[in-house]
């Protein structure tokens, strides 16, 4: 399965709808014939991987009433995935999830376990896992009827082999779809062999909305692609602005108290195992406590990151706003 990276002027964000394709609008249509085969299919597929070594990761939906052994249907009227890697939650996400709107009810779709299935180093995220539900509050204002986004989870390994057409059956057959929104070089199905083209072509073919998002830039710096690379790129720089320019907010750092904290000679010393998202590069940069309104400075270094202020060493978590 592959990410999407927006790249689109944010001064004609409001006029997307020239630049996009959507296909015919939903008619509520469910396809008529049984995925049994293409089920079976992908669990051989996953069997002969296992047989060679492949782990296999269980994960949970965050989806309810399950509609086969398999997948799990989607407990929203008229759901319209959002498709991509939504590491970052970036501006370009946010007119993806924007345009899902417009049609229905967004889902950002993403799949859990890629990494240790991909054999891929892993790293922390951008944007904590803990914080996630705070930026989409924030985004439902912009969304169509102030809608509240909502986020499915499925195990890579149950989609790794799905040929893209059965992708998109089991999506619409199994959950529920009723509708697709990507980016331009969103790429998807075994191998990464689908692209944006076919999925459109899909949509077409089975009478569902697919809107092509064009890629979404920022003349900050000169309109380069706001993607979730880039901005992992900004951070280790410590461009803290730029990473604040192409996120739409301010970066939020979040640490866990639990894990250590140490009363250094000029600080707090927070351990590099403390944060649940990626702690920016090298330096020194002023940053807001938004639990209790208090600005200070804090020092970032090979050993993890020094604040001065005070906090209650009884709560749990600990967020830096820079």
């Amino acid at each position: 399965m592959g990410g999407t990276v927006h790249c689109l002027s944010r001064r004609v964000l409001a006029s997307l709808s020239a630049g996009s394709s959507t296909s015919r609008e939903a008619r509520g249509k469910r396809l008529s014939h049984p995925l049994q085969h293409t089920l079976q299919s992908a669990s051989r597929a996953r069997g002969r991987a296992r047989s060679q070594g492949e782990s296999e990761i269980t994960t949970t939906t965050t989806t309810s009433s399950s509609s086969s052994e398999e997948f799990q249907n989607i407990d929203v009227s008229n759901p319209i995935l959002a498709l991509g890697k939504f590491n970052a939650l970036h501006l370009g996400h946010k007119e993806l999830i924007s345009r899902a709107s417009q049609i229905g009810h967004p889902c950002l779709l993403s799949f859990s376990g890629m990494s240790k299935i991909l054999k891929r180093a892993p790293r922390p995220p951008l944007t904590a896992t803990v914080d996630r539900s705070r930026v989409l509050s924030m985004w439902s204002s912009d969304m169509r009827n102030g809608v509240q986004p909502i986020e499915i989870s499925i195990p890579f390994h149950k989609v790794r082999h799905l040929q893209p057409e059965d992708f998109v059956k089991v999506m619409l057959n199994e959950m529920g779809a009723r509708g697709f929104v990507c980016g331009e070089n969103y790429r998807f199905g075994y191998k990464a062999v689908g692209d944006a083209d076919l999925l459109r072509d899909l949509g077409e073919k089975y009478d569902i909305p697919v809107t092509v998002v064009k890629l979404v830039t920022t003349e900050e710096e000169g309109d380069s692609c706001i993607s979730s690379s880039r901005i992992t790129s900004l951070l280790s720089e410590g461009r803290m602005d730029l990473v604040a320019t192409m996120l739409g907010r301010k970066y939020r750092l979040v640490a866990d108290l639990t894990k250590g904290e140490a009363e250094g000679k000029s600080g707090h010393l927070l351990g590099k195992d403390c944060f649940l998202n990626m702690i920016p590069g090298p330096g020194s940069y002023p940053v807001l406590l938004p639990d209790t309104g208090q600005e200070g400075t804090v020092q970032v270094g090979e050993e993890g990151l020094v604040i001065q202020g005070d906090f209650s060493r009884k709560q749990k978590l600990l967020e830096i706003e820079f």
